[in-house]
C-alpha cells in the first residue's frame, strides 16, 4: 500500500464509524474518535474500564494522522501512519472484528415515480448469504484458493464469484424506501450446509498430485534422518564398550616413587602459591558466582532440591522422535478451510448463475 491507499483506507475506516472530522488537509487528518474506535485503537483499556465502572461520561481522544510528513506545519503534533505502522494494524484488527459479518441492502439507482409513490408500491429484495472462503493446501509448500460463494435463501441455489458481483452494486446498511425483503425459504444452517458441500466438491476437483509429491519428499527426509541416527548409534557403540571394559577390570597402575632433592638452607623459601584448580572441578563447584554467594553468606539451594528436568540433556532417541514429528508437521499434506468474512445481502439484481 502506498500513502494514498493508506489514507483512503483510514478515511473509509473512520467514516464507517461516523467519526467526527475536525480538520482535513492533504498532508494530515485530525479526528475525534468515537467510543468504539477509541476502545480499539486508543490503547486506553484502564481508562475505559474506569469509565464503565464509575458510569461517567467518556472523553474520546482527538488524534492527528500524518500521511505526508514533509508537508506538516511546524510545531504540529501527530502520528505518521504508513503501511506497517502499529496504528494501521490496529485499524485492520478493528475492521476485522466489527465488519467480518454484515447485513447490507442494495440501493435502487432510480427514484420511484410519482404514481408508484402515490400507490405505495414496493419492490422485493431477495435475501442472499455471501461467504468468502480461503482453502489452503499445506505441506512444505503452500497454495491458497479463494472461493466467493453466494446462496439464494429465497430460491435455494448457489453461485460463484458472488463478491465481485457485489462490488458493482450500491450497498447500504439501511433498507431503501419502497422496498421489502422476501422471506427465507431455507435457514442459514441449511445454506451453510450447501456451502460446505460446494467447498468439498471444489477441493475434490483439485489435482491431488501435490499431496503425493509431498509424501515422497517426506519419505526421503525420513530415510535421511534414519540413516543419520543409525550412523550416530554405530559411532557411540565403541565408546560404550570401552567404558564397560574399564568398569569390569580396573588395571593397577604403580605409583611413581618420590624423588628427594637436596635442600639448600641458604636459599630463600619460595612464596606460597595456590594449588592449581581443575577446570572441571571449578565448574562443578559453581564457579565464581557461587564463590561470591558463599563469601557473603547467601543461602545456597542444594542441587538435589533443584528441578532440572527441563535442563536435562535429550537422548538420541528423544531427539530422533522430536525431529520426526517436526518433519511430519512440515511435509505431511493437509487442507485447511477458513471463512474470511460473510454476511446477509438483500439484492434487487440477481447474480449470474453458474453450476
Amino acid at each position: 500500500m502506498n500513502q494514498q491507499q493508506v489514507r483512503q483506507y483510514v478515511e473509509r475506516y473512520l467514516s464507517a464509524f461516523s467519526t467526527h472530522v475536525m480538520e482535513t488537509h492533504p498532508a494530515y487528518l485530525t479526528v475525534k474518535l468515537p467510543v468504539e474506535v477509541d476502545k480499539d485503537i486508543g490503547n486506553r483499556p484502564f481508562y475505559w474500564s474506569w469509565v464503565e465502572k464509575m458510569n461517567i461520561p467518556p472523553q474520546p481522544m482527538i488524534l492527528t494522522f500524518f500521511f505526508d510528513p514533509e508537508n506538516i506545519p511546524q510545531g504540529m503534533r501527530g502520528e505518521f501512519v504508513h503501511f506497517g505502522a502499529n496504528r494501521l494494524q490496529q485499524m485492520f484488527q478493528s475492521a476485522k472484528r466489527h465488519g467480518r459479518f454484515v447485513c447490507m441492502y442494495e440501493q435502487s439507482q432510480s427514484l420511484p415515480s410519482k404514481g408508484m409513490a402515490a400507490g405505495r408500491r414496493s419492490s422485493p429484495l431477495t435475501p442472499w448469504l455471501g461467504v468468502n472462503v480461503k482453502v489452503s493446501f499445506l505441506c512444505d509448500k503452500k497454495r491458497d484458493m479463494l472461493l466467493y460463494l453466494g446462496v439464494n435463501l429465497y430460491q435455494p441455489r448457489i453461485v460463484h464469484d458472488f463478491y465481485p458481483f457485489l462490488r458493482r452494486l450500491s450497498l447500504s446498511p439501511a433498507i431503501p424506501p419502497y422496498h421489502y425483503t422476501q422471506e427465507h425459504r431455507i435457514t442459514i444452517a441449511q445454506a451453510w450446509q450447501m456451502i460446505e458441500r460446494e467447498v468439498e466438491q471444489r477441493i475434490g476437483e483439485v489435482d491431488q498430485s501435490w499431496a503425493d509429491e509431498a509424501r515422497e519428499r517426506l519419505e526421503e527426509e525420513l530415510e535421511i534422518l534414519e540413516a543419520y541416527y543409525a550412523e550416530l548409534a554405530m559411532r557411540e557403540a565403541p565408546e560404550g564398550e570401552e567404558a564397560a571394559s574399564a568398569e569390569d577390570g580396573p588395571q593397577h597402575v604403580p605409583e611413581p616413587e618420590p624423588v628427594s632433592a637436596p635442600v639448600d638452607d641458604a636459599s630463600p623459601s619460595p612464596p606460597d602459591t595456590p594449588a592449581p584448580v581443575d577446570l572441571g572441578d571449578f565448574r562443578a563447584g559453581g564457579g565464581r558466582i557461587l564463590d561470591f554467594l558463599r563469601m557473603h553468606a547467601i543461602p545456597e539451594t542444594p542441587r538435589e532440591a533443584i528441578d532440572q528436568t527441563a535442563w536435562r540433556k535429550s537422548t538420541p532417541k528423544e531427539e530422533k522422535e522430536r525431529r520426526i514429528a517436526e518433519l511430519r508437521w512440515q511435509y505431511e499434506p493437509r487442507i485447511e478451510v477458513q471463512v474470511i468474512n460473510g454476511g446477509l445481502f438483500f439484492l434487487h439484481n440477481i447474480p449470474p448463475f453458474s453450476s
